[in-house]
Parts: structure tokens; C-alpha cells; sequence
């Protein structure tokens, strides 16, 4: 009898991620753009839009492909078009975290990462083909939309800083949040990572979606103090740089829980292959959306040993790729942005972490000294990920 609740529970856990269980709609979200950023907001609607027809037996394909590429509930632009979107050529001088991204996911085929495997997903083709998984290709479509969402949200923030510009502040909760006035659509603040956020923060027992928004909602002071003369143009610009940086370091901090989630769960013994391909498709994609946040010797690793379109179905083995990715971030001084283990608040979802990947503490070692993994971290640090990838013992 447990044996099949177990299953059951198994059966649905998989369906709700499957049918998008991080674009549920939510209570007000506790900030309110001084812009009209309504026209941005709406992206999140197309997304919704392509995860409805992809949750449809039998779905059309061609229907979604070109809302992405044309978009429907815009006015302007399109998630191709966000996806595209050349940082350089729009102006935008500090190019460091796009292009933290862009070294780990560019294929080297001069097409920008996040609509190469948006499109392959959509397609099932390219990098996908030689899986053969529509289940694959389906779940990576819906949860790449949404790592779209947060790089164009960034480069959102990014602009903000540059030019000390409120619009493009509000712009940046925009693509975060999805549409936040209910006259515009009745699914507000769903179709963005800020749903996530709020959905990870439901498994863990955290606040990271709060302190999304409480960042943001000190860069919105900081704009109306320095309009009442109250601070300067360089004092707005370095209250926005730490507000957009703990923004940042709240969302590696959900999307690093969304990848210790489904790295665990695409593991049980005896699940399904259509649910480890729904599980590994979903923690790989959400790793991608944070991947740029991490510190580089993480993401390398991690994308290298995580990525399941260049690995056969039959390569999982339990707890193995879950326990590898939590003992190489506890081997490292910290995740990205100052963001340690500890603070994810992991046993509160994964209550036998420790004991499943036998280790004692989740307090992270000294990086380098003397051990083994140390070494290994920093030659991947350096770009020897491949060779370390296949013999580094965690």
C-alpha cells in the first residue's frame, strides 16, 4: 500500500510540475511601478499563452512557435526578440553578467544562447535530437521562457543603473513579475521568475521572492529621494547597484533550490522515464537561469554533469548527479553573490540530504588547502571542466 501512494504522489508531483506549477496566480506582489510598464508586463502572458497549448494533447506546435517568435499580447517585441537581444549594440557599457552566461551556453555557432535552445526546444531538434524526448523538449520549452524573463529583467536592471533611469527600474520588475494590474489581465504576477520564486519559497520555507521585492523597492526610494534632491546622482547610483545585486543573489538563490530539487527527484529509484526527463529537464533549464549568477567553477560543473541532451536516458543513477552538485557548492567559499548552502534552508524540503549524500555538515569547507576537490575546482575554474568532469570523486 505505501509502495502505491508512494506512486501516486509520485504521478501527481510530476503532472502539477508538468502543466507549470510556478505560473500559479498570486496575491498582490507589494510593489507598484511609478511607470507604465503594463506593455512589458505582458510578455508574461505569452508565456503563459505557449505553456497552455504545449499542456494540450496533441498540441500545436506551430502555434506556439509563433507566438515566440511574433509574440501575441504585445504591442512590441517578442520573446525571440528579448532572446536576441544584442546587450553591446543597445549601449549598455558593463557587460559583465550577460556575458557570464554567454561564455557557459554559447554553442559557438554565432547564434545568442538563450534563443538557440529555445528554439531547439520548441523544434525538439538541434541539441534535443539526439534524445528523441518530447517530454524533455516540452518541459525545457515552458521553464527556458522564463530564464529568458530573468536575463531581459537584468538587462532591465542593468540599464537602470547605467542611466539612472525609473522606467527602465519598473521595466526590470516588469519582466520579472508577469502583469501586475489585474484591468490588464486577470493572471497577474504569474508567467515570470517571480513565480518561482514564490513557489521554491513554499518548498523551503524562504523569503527569497520578499527579498526580490525589497530590493526593488529600495532602488524606487532611492529614484523618488534623488527627484526630491534628498541624494545625489552617484549616491542613487550605488543604492541601485546593491539593490539590483541583491536581487540578483535572491533569484541564484531560488533557482539554485529549483536545481537541488529536481536533481534529487529525477532520481528515485523507479521513476518513470517520462518523469526523468520531466524532472532533469526542469532542474538543468532552472539551473540555466541562474547558472550566470554562480560562482564559474560551479556552473561549469554543474552544466557539464547536469545537461541531459548529450546523455542517454539510462545514465541517472540515484542521489549520484543530485549529491555531486550539493558537495561541489559546499566545496566552494560560496554559490555566487556572498549566498552560501545555509541559506537556502535545503533540509526543510530535502530532510535527509546529509545522510543521502553522506556528508556531515551543510557549512561550506575552506576553497583550495590541501584536498582533492579543491585542486579539481580550480582547474575547472580555469577551463579544464571536461577532463576533471570525469574523474573528480565528490
Amino acid at each position: 500500500m505505501k509502495l502505491i501512494v508512494a506512486s501516486l504522489l509520485l504521478i501527481a508531483n510530476v503532472v502539477k510540475a508538468d502543466v507549470g506549477d510556478d505560473t500559479d496566480a498570486a496575491e498582490p506582489i507589494g510593489y507598484t511601478p511609478t511607470k507604465d510598464v503594463t506593455d512589458h508586463s505582458k510578455a508574461g502572458l505569452d508565456q503563459l499563452d505557449i505553456i497552455d497549448i504545449i499542456n494540450e494533447p496533441g498540441h500545436n506546435w506551430t502555434e506556439a512557435i509563433d507566438i515566440y517568435v511574433n509574440g501575441r499580447n504585445r504591442a512590441t517585441n517578442s520573446f525571440q526578440s528579448m532572446s536576441r537581444k544584442d546587450w553591446a549594440a543597445a549601449g549598455v557599457a558593463d557587460l559583465s553578467l550577460y556575458e557570464a552566461y554567454a561564455v557557459l551556453f554559447n554553442a559557438g555557432d554565432g547564434e545568442p544562447f538563450l534563443d538557440s535552445y529555445n528554439l531547439d526546444a520548441l523544434h525538439c531538434n538541434g541539441t534535443f535530437a539526439s534524445r528523441n524526448s518530447r517530454r524533455l523538449c516540452d518541459i525545457s520549452t515552458k521553464k527556458h521562457l522564463l530564464c529568458t524573463g530573468l536575463v531581459y529583467s537584468q538587462y532591465e536592471g542593468v540599464k537602470a543603473i547605467q542611466y539612472s533611469n525609473e522606467k527602465n527600474w519598473d521595466e526590470m520588475f516588469a519582466f520579472w513579475n508577469g502583469v501586475y494590474d489585474p484591468s490588464v489581465d486577470a493572471r497577474i504576477n504569474t508567467g515570470g521568475p517571480g513565480a518561482v520564486q514564490k513557489s521554491r519559497d513554499s518548498d523551503f520555507n524562504t523569503a527569497f521572492q520578499q527579498e526580490s521585492i525589497d530590493a526593488m523597492l529600495v532602488g524606487q526610494e532611492a529614484f523618488a529621494k534623488q527627484a526630491n534632491g534628498e541624494i545625489t546622482e552617484e549616491e542613487l547610483t550605488k543604492i541601485l547597484q546593491t539593490s539590483f545585486d541583491k536581487f540578483n543573489r535572491a533569484n541564484l538563490a531560488t533557482f539554485t533550490q529549483a536545481t537541488l530539487k529536481y536533481s534529487k527527484n529525477y532520481a528515485i529509484k523507479g521513476t518513470s522515464s517520462d518523469a526523468i526527463d520531466n524532472y532533469w529537464g526542469e532542474g538543468y533549464t532552472y539551473f540555466r537561469c541562474g547558472a550566470g549568477l554562480m560562482d564559474p567553477a560551479i556552473a561549469v560543473y554543474i552544466n557539464y554533469l547536469f545537461d541531459p541532451r548529450d546523455k542517454p536516458a539510462t545514465t541517472p543513477t540515484p542521489l549520484e548527479v543530485h549529491c555531486k552538485i550539493l558537495k561541489l557548492m559546499l566545496a566552494e567559499e560560496e554559490i555566487g553573490y556572498g549566498l552560501k548552502v545555509s541559506d537556502l534552508n535545503v533540509e526543510a524540503y530535502l530532510p535527509n540530504a546529509k545522510a543521502d549524500c553522506g556528508i556531515d555538515s551543510l557549512e561550506h569547507t575552506v576553497r583550495g588547502g590541501s584536498s582533492g576537490a579543491g585542486k579539481s575546482l580550480w582547474k575547472m575554474a580555469v577551463g579544464t571542466a571536461a577532463i576533471v568532469a570525469t574523474s573528480l570523486v565528490l
